[in-house]
C-alpha cells in the first residue's frame, strides 16, 4: 500500500466506520510500526489523516 491507500483506509476508519479516536490512534501506530520497523519505509505524510473525533473521556459529565 502507499501513501493514498493508507490515508483512505485511515481516514476511511474515522469518517465511515466513526470509530473511535483511539482505535484509529492505534490503526495508525500499527502501520507506523509496520513501515519504519518491518519495510524501512518513513510516513511523513501521516500528517494529513483526518482524524477520529475524541468523545467525552467523564463518565459523569
Amino acid at each position: 500500500m502507499g501513501a493514498a491507500e493508507v490515508t483512505a483506509f485511515l481516514t476511511h476508519l474515522a469518517t465511515q466506520r466513526q470509530v473511535s479516536a483511539s482505535t484509529q490512534n492505534l490503526a495508525k501506530s500499527a502501520l507506523l510500526f509496520f513501515y519504519k520497523q518491518v519495510l524501512v519505509v518513513d510516513l511523513p505524510w501521516l500528517d494529513e489523516i483526518v482524524q477520529a473525533k475524541r468523545g467525552n473521556d467523564c463518565r459523569w459529565c
